[in-house]
């Protein structure tokens, strides 16, 4: 996820991928509300903790690099560990994958305004369509949650 601030409280980024096929195409441009509350179906920007150790550093790493570190996803809900922390469970389409984030590897989750997959903006393909079915059972539950540290702003991508 490459950022551009933007005035205000709202940030945008151009999205860079084709994991949420129809929903979000590669290359567009996305508003980021870091207020709006986060619900099952939505888009989110996940930025996660370059400093994060544990089960998920790998994956952090791995598309980390001079501060790339984000993904947008379609969140699906969250659970409780065993260990008694939340894990947030975020989805793609393209292909259809599920990834758990420990909260602990999240340094901001906000919810891409008016972009989730139920919102209509974009015709679903039949394989987008396909890959939702296999999605829905992952759905924790329909409650809204607050954003994670919504007061999270990028900074200008290093260039």
């Amino acid at each position: 996820m490459q950022e551009n601030a933007v005035a205000g409280q709202t940030y945008g980024f151009q999205f860079c991928g084709h994991c949420l096929g129809a929903v979000i195409p590669n290359g567009s441009d996305m508003m980021v509300d870091p207020s709006l509350e986060i619900r099952p179906l939505d888009v989110v920007a996940v930025l996660l903790d370059p400093d994060a150790g544990g089960a998920f550093a790998g994956f952090i790493n791995g598309i980390g690099a001079g501060g790339f570190m984000g993904v947008c996803k379609i969140y699906l809900g969250s659970h409780v560990s065993h260990q008694g922390e939340i894990i947030h469970l975020v989805a793609q389409l393209n292909p259809p994958v599920i990834s758990p984030i420990p909260a602990s590897a999240i340094e901001a989750m906000h919810r891409c305004a008016e972009a989730g997959i139920l919102s209509g903006s974009a015709p679903l393909t039949p394989e987008d369509l396909a890959a939702i079915e296999l999605l829905i059972p992952f759905v924790t539950s329909g409650n809204a949650r607050s954003p994670i540290n919504p007061s999270w702003q990028p900074k200008e991508y290093p260039q």
